[in-house]
């Protein structure tokens, strides 16, 4: 018989390429969200900082410059705070959008592996029956060999 063929192999190759571009595509928007992450974490720490400088300086005397520059530089982070969350949630959609694109993709492929192995369970199958065939004929053979001979 001959050596097993799977017709689809071309298209196994491309949606394989396909996938691994989705994937690498995925952990491309993974690394971003994060790293966005860690930028509002660390706004987010300077403001808490920022905070806690400004309440802890009432008790002491009144420094009327530098609560304003605190008071400048928490407005500052705030503004930056909110552009960080802008670009998490913006991050965030980014990445959901890759997650669905990769999945699609494992799906396409998993359909060609699907095939595939349905083609090879076909194929060996048939290897089977003509095993089982060739062996009838010959069992055939003998047993008429044998009657013939007795």
């Amino acid at each position: 018989m001959k050596k097993f063929r799977f017709p689809l192999r071309s298209v196994a190759t491309v949606r394989s390429l396909a996938e691994l571009r989705a994937r690498e595509a995925f952990s491309k928007a993974v690394q971003v969200f994060v790293e966005a992450e860690q930028h509002l974490r660390a706004i987010r720490d300077r403001i808490r900082q920022f905070q806690e400088i400004l309440l802890s300086d009432r008790g002491n005397a009144f420094r009327a410059g530098d609560q304003v520059s605190f008071l400048n530089a928490l407005k500052q982070e705030t503004i930056n705070a909110t552009k960080a969350e802008a670009e998490v949630a913006k991050a965030r959609t980014a990445l959901e959008a890759a997650r669905q694109a990769w999945l699609e993709a494992r799906r396409d492929v998993r359909v060609i592996e699907n095939l595939e192995t349905k083609a090879k369970q076909a194929y060996l199958h048939e290897v089977e029956r003509e095993n089982q065939l060739a062996m009838d004929d010959r069992a055939s053979a003998l047993a008429a060999r044998h009657a013939k001979a007795s």
